[in-house]
């Protein structure tokens, strides 16, 4: 159990990170003419190993539609979809997320040179790969902050906006969500109230470390054994 001198401690730490990633999005905000970065949360498995699945795909119809609006608004548009190439159930898919995420937007119009996909997986998290939210995260507001945007969009299910909001803010960055809901999705509400929120709360705010259990769980089930 969480004593309250504990909880009050976590409290205002997320408070203080809240505030600094505000400030933040707030120093970047532009009236017009924006640089606005689309991240697009990849969903394992692939069907038939190189295809997107029905919620990854969803995602990127999404994708493509705020891609065009903000085209319309005169902004610069560039869209990030994470992952490495992923196991499930053993199985491995034949190409990354990232891969196969970026094979649908261009063969559904969208114009190669502003698709990245395993470059910055490659750039930011290295032999490490991209294998759970956190390094979705991790590597967006990276190269958010880089390349000196000034709007962030993410993409994702309506299961995983609170705990990838939490871990955007931990970065340094605060998103504008668009869940893209389906009746039958990979995450599960319940899990995530109990386990995964809880854990990025006040446990392990960013997976990131060598020692972080999920980050090192999420490998071990996911990184196809003939890596």
């Amino acid at each position: 159990m969480y004593t309250d001198e504990f909880l009050e401690e976590q409290k205002q730490y997320w408070l203080k990170k809240y505030a600094e990633a505000k400030e933040y999005m707030q120093s970047k905000a532009v009236p017009d003419n924006a640089k606005v970065l689309i991240e697009i949360a990849a969903q394992h498995p692939l069907k038939d190993g190189d295809k997107p699945g029905t919620e990854f795909q969803a995602r990127l119809d999404k994708g493509i539609e705020i891609f065009n609006k903000e085209l319309e608004k005169g902004n610069y548009v560039e869209i990030y979809v994470p992952g490495s190439r992923h196991m499930f159930n053993n199985v491995a898919d034949k190409i990354s997320l990232a891969s196969a995420g970026k094979n649908y937007l261009i063969s559904h119009g969208i114009d190669e040179k502003f698709v990245h996909a395993d470059d910055l997986n490659e750039k930011y998290k290295g032999k490490e790969g991209v294998y759970n939210s956190a390094d979705e995260c991790f590597v967006a507001s990276s190269y958010f902050k880089d390349k000196n945007f000034n709007k962030l969009i993410s993409v994702l299910s309506p299961v995983q906006i609170m705990r990838k909001s939490l871990l955007y803010i931990e970065f340094g960055v605060i998103p504008l969500n668009y869940s893209v809901p389906l009746d039958d999705t990979y995450h599960n509400y319940v899990i995530e109230a109990t386990f995964q929120i809880p854990y990025v709360l006040y446990e392990d705010h960013n997976w990131q470390g060598k020692d972080s259990k999920l980050g090192i769980k999420t490998r071990q089930e996911r990184i196809p054994k003939d890596n």
